[in-house]
């Protein structure tokens, strides 16, 4: 059974009067599809998951990061949440078949006071995780799998490149951890050319 990847951030100083140029900056190195660009949808919360949104607007026609941005501008608050839904290009299994996709991808922005199990600012919720683990009885699925774990690091690599990061994780919401779940399955594939 898949559970969600997600990629989280801390940062080490959130100011306030900066806080969506920030995350603006860290959000603008995502790499967003080439196969289906923009911004689909923008959500806003105020305190936390259980309040009602401020603003759920699906856009039409995709928008760029820097729109989306501009008008979740207006929500600018200490206890707001910013979530952008967008896409990134990924290999995934169609009917047997792996091919390069857009993989639906929420990006959510924690203001400093929102409540946020985690504690994280930013968090990337990348696709489901058998888009990562290969899969032993699928021995075509090493290298795509490889391909999308590179995807993941090359984000990781970008972003702890930026000085605002304080810690950074990969984690899913599986009881196992992602890197026991990866290991294991490397393992289970003799561990060959997932490099």
């Amino acid at each position: 059974m898949s559970d969600p990847l997600y990629f989280s951030l801390w940062l080490k100083d959130l100011r306030p009067a900066a806080l969506m140029q920030q995350f603006e900056a860290l959000v603008g190195l995502f790499p967003i599809s080439a196969l289906r660009p923009g911004v689909e949808a923008l959500t806003v919360r105020a305190i936390s998951d259980a309040e009602p949104e401020l603003l759920d607007e699906a856009f039409e026609e995709p928008v760029p990061l820097s729109e989306a941005f501009r008008q979740a501008q207006h929500f600018l608050h200490d206890d707001c949440a910013y979530e952008f839904t967008t896409h990134w290009d990924l290999w995934r299994n169609h009917h047997g078949d792996w091919r390069l996709l857009p993989q639906e991808v929420r990006i959510c922005c924690f203001a400093p006071e929102y409540e946020n199990d985690m504690g994280d600012h930013i968090r990337f919720a990348l696709g489901w995780d058998d888009q990562f683990l290969p899969n032993p009885a699928d021995p075509a699925s090493i290298m795509p799998v490889a391909s999308n774990l590179r995807s993941v690091a090359r984000l990781a690599q970008s972003l702890h490149e930026s000085a605002s990061l304080q810690r950074r994780m990969l984690w899913s919401s599986a009881e196992e951890s992602f890197l026991s779940q990866l290991e294991s399955t490397v393992f289970a594939t003799g561990g060959e050319r997932l490099q």
